[in-house]
């Protein structure tokens, strides 16, 4: 008689605790599957910074790949767009980025003209040669993803006033 009453006073404790452990194992599912909705939105992110740090890089290159062309933008001229001469279906130096040639703005600036070059006081070239002091900007942005700036400093030596 008591194991028949021992057994009618445990019938609901294997319910309790079955219903706490599938409680704790739905607790941790759900927390691990938040954790890498966020991971997965974290890669995605960093992706789209790299890949817009890459097309501002990009254009910077494009710029300096047209020094010493018929479009060279360190020509003395303050030219910002130096893609301006450029079909962008067809010769434009950066129609092979992803989301087009239009994502990336690239300006350049001359900042100083004609001063003095960085040179060792004992320089042969000391005051024959100049400089001009350019600045390169290059600006990636897709809207609701990623923007990206870059800029580069670029110095030409030029043939200068010959005062030392």
């Amino acid at each position: 008689m008591i194991s028949v009453a021992a057994s009618a006073a445990q019938r609901g404790v294997a319910l309790v605790v079955a219903l706490l452990f599938l409680l704790v194992v739905t607790i941790i599912s759900v927390i691990a599957a938040s954790n890498s909705t966020v991971g997965l939105k974290m890669s995605a992110n960093l992706q789209d910074s790299y890949a817009s740090f890459q097309s501002a890089e990009a254009g910077i290159i494009a710029v300096l790949s047209l020094a010493g062309t018929a479009n060279d933008p360190f020509d003395g001229d303050d030219t910002p767009d130096p893609f301006a001469a450029f079909d962008p279906a067809v010769d434009h130096p950066l129609r092979g980025l992803g989301d087009g040639p239009d994502s990336v703005d690239t300006d350049v600036y001359l900042t100083t003209a004609g001063t003095a070059c960085p040179r060792s006081a004992v320089a042969s070239s000391v005051g024959l040669l100049d400089c001009d002091y350019y600045r390169i900007a290059a600006e990636h942005q897709v809207p609701k993803e990623a923007r990206t700036k870059v800029e580069l400093g670029v110095v030409k030596t030029i043939i200068g006033s010959g005062t030392p």
